[in-house]
């Protein structure tokens, strides 16, 4: 038996690990594959010397044959029976096509994670030009049936509610990778998406649906959030470092591209009732359950993609498939619990006297962000032992302070991408959707202009009215999304040649600019009569943010996979992008908090000031002469 204490080596074979000695699980593999063991600079229990090259040759090929079961797309082996992307023969040999193989089926799974994910923007403007016109449709009475303001406040929960669930079920799929086995992690993250979309087909084609069954069909649809943080950390095992801003970017860029799907097509299949009767007693056009069966099948058919073209990596995962697949379970149950917690807590204290300010409102929000965290970090301290165990060993990335520095830097990105992937629909809506004005109101119909005399209702001054010119938000609204999608793996492959953190520097520049200046346009547009005019500014501007920040998705992600060892920078990518995902909860509900302030400017400005912060940084430890880590 091996020593385990004298030479600690990397999990999968990719550098020298600075984490741990070997696991008993490791130096069992290593003592299998002794080229890999040999390249690592320990011979593991071997009599094979590294400089032995004729018998290290001979031990590569035995791995390649072996690795060779994995490969093609015939019911290939499920678990590799090594992997070492850094050894140059094997990738060329087979080691290319299996990491292929399993980002081009990992892509439509992260996909629908991203679309279920953030599907409730788009649902719940639907949802509020429904109730426009129609106050008999979703009045939501277990809410007290909510009107104006208060009404669109309530709906920013439902984006916001399946944010914060993502946000917290990212914790655990930081760690999910190796505890499950990639393979095992991304089939049944797609299954379990299926069943928040089989929910909101149900509930939303009754007209009265209660709003706590759609913030618990929120709440579930969490997982496809949480789905990046295990996607991107297994995505990053199958590729050598000089490739990680690439596979990476693609992965993470055409993932994203599931909140564009969602808020391109499920606004049409929404407004299209394929035989069905009209869900709002008056009759008008607005099917918001088809959104839900949009994203089912989808989902499904992803999972089986998963299921038959997908792998585990050699020390992933348990002996047992089966042990495996319960450990996921049973980790993802903890993160719903702890999301549960933070929901109900949201429910229980919307009305406490600290949130009857603004900035009541705001501490409101980021304590539920930070009593969800907590719970998750705690409670999956309550997995079973051998998945327990394999999250210790990780928990290492907590010694380092790149990973704080880069968290900080990742929110900035992802935070904002996906927070204003999640606001962009229904900003639009709620800035330029409706006016103020004097007129006379009779029944639900308000006519502007009217003057007192001649008013046969009730004469109201400054009344909030439907904008009879507002523009269509939803033919746009997917742009956003999009545009930060598709620059993702430019940013990523741009930093793979020029560096991440300069790369970063300059899209920090831009973003910061662009904040800034649509503050100062939204706070211009909500003072004029028109507020239609400052449209394509504000479009052009937002479209601004999208690209800067999803090209800092893909420079960011590239620096975290050269600044860490690589059994290091899957959990610090995972866990980065967990809490930078809490943006999906916190920006809506920032922007619904300004929005009933009548100031949502505010968080415009409040981001631009945040984004200064993350360019001294980066500058600092990245960038300036003498800086710690130069070159990432």
């Amino acid at each position: 038996m091996p020593n385990e204490d004298e030479h600690p080596t990397a999990l999968i074979g990719r550098g020298e690990s600075v984490i741990r000695p070997n696991t008993a699980e490791e130096s069992e593999y290593l003592a299998r594959h002794p080229s890999v063991a040999a390249n690592k600079g320990g011979s593991q229990g071997t009599d094979v010397e590294a400089d032995d090259s004729e018998q290290v040759m001979k031990n590569e090929e035995t791995e390649i044959a072996g690795i060779k079961e994995s490969q093609g797309w015939v019911f290939p082996k499920v678990k590799l029976s090594a992997w070492d992307p850094e050894n140059e023969k094997q990738w060329e040999a087979t080691g290319k096509f299996i990491a292929k193989r399993n980002l081009i089926a990992s892509i439509p799974n992260l996909t629908c994670g991203f679309g279920v994910w953030l599907v409730w923007s788009v649902i719940a403007t639907k949802i509020q030009k429904m109730h426009d016109q129609d106050p008999e449709v979703y009045p939501f009475q277990d809410w007290g049936s909510p009107t104006g303001k208060d009404y669109r406040a309530v709906l920013f929960l439902l984006p916001g509610v399946a944010g914060l669930s993502g946000g917290t079920l990212r914790i655990p799929n930081s760690f999910l990778t190796q505890v499950g086995g990639g393979r095992n992690v991304v089939f049944n993250t797609s299954l379990l998406l299926c069943v928040p979309m089989i929910m909101a087909g149900i509930v939303l084609a009754n007209p009265r649906a209660p709003f706590n069954v759609l913030l618990a069909a929120a709440l579930l649809s969490g997982v496809g959030g949480g789905s990046f943080a295990s996607s991107m950390s297994n995505i990053s095992f199958y590729y050598p470092k000089r490739l990680q801003g690439m596979a990476l970017g693609y992965n993470g860029g055409l993932g994203n591209l599931g909140v564009s799907i969602s808020q391109l097509l499920a606004p049409i299949v929404m407004s299209t009732s394929y035989g069905a009767d009209p869900v709002a007693p008056a009759g008008i056009a607005g099917w918001p359950a088809n959104a839900g069966w949009l994203w089912f099948p989808l989902c499904f058919a992803s999972a089986i993609l998963a299921f038959l073209y997908m792998s585990n990596q050699p020390t992933h995962g348990e002996k047992s498939n089966i042990i495996s697949i319960l450990n996921f379970y049973w980790m993802e149950c903890v993160g719903f619990v702890a999301s549960f917690i933070g929901v109900i807590t949201l429910v229980m204290t919307r009305d406490s006297a600290l949130v009857k300010t603004a900035g009541g409102q705001v501490v409101h929000k980021f304590l539920l962000v930070l009593l969800a965290a907590f719970c998750e970090h705690l409670l999956m301290m309550l997995s079973p032992k051998k998945a327990r165990d394999r999250v210790k060993r990780q928990v290492v990335i907590f010694k380092r302070k790149h990973t704080y520095i880069m968290t900080w830097l990742y929110i900035m990105c992802f935070g904002s991408f996906i927070g204003y992937s999640g606001s962009f629909p229904k900003l639009i809506v709620d800035l330029f959707g409706y006016k103020n004005g004097d007129g006379c109101l009779v029944g639900n119909t308000f006519s502007p202009g009217v003057d007192q005399a001649s008013c046969a209702g009730d004469y109201m001054t400054d009344y909030e009215y439907v904008n009879p010119n507002a523009p269509n938000g939803a033919a746009v609204a997917w742009l956003g999304a999009f545009v930060g999608s598709l620059i993702r793996p430019v940013g990523g492959i741009m930093a793979d040649k020029f560096g991440g953190a300069k790369m970063t520097m300059i899209a920090i520049v831009w973003c910061t600019a662009a904040a800034f200046a649509q503050g100062a346009l939204v706070n211009v547009t909500r003072q004029l009569e028109n507020p239609e005019k400052n449209y394509g500014w504000f479009i052009f501007l937002f479209l601004n943010l999208f690209l800067c920040t999803g090209f800092m998705n893909g420079t960011t992600f590239r620096t975290i996979g050269v600044l860490f060892p690589p059994e290091e920078s899957g959990p610090v990518l995972g866990w980065s992008s967990a809490i930078a995902s809490y943006g999906a909860f916190i920006i809506p509900t920032m922007f619904g908090i300004a929005l009933k302030a009548g100031a949502p400017e505010v968080t415009f400005y409040g981001l631009g000031g945040y984004y200064v912060s993350c360019g001294l940084l980066n500058f600092w430890y990245y960038l300036r002469p003498g800086c710690e880590k130069p070159g990432v």
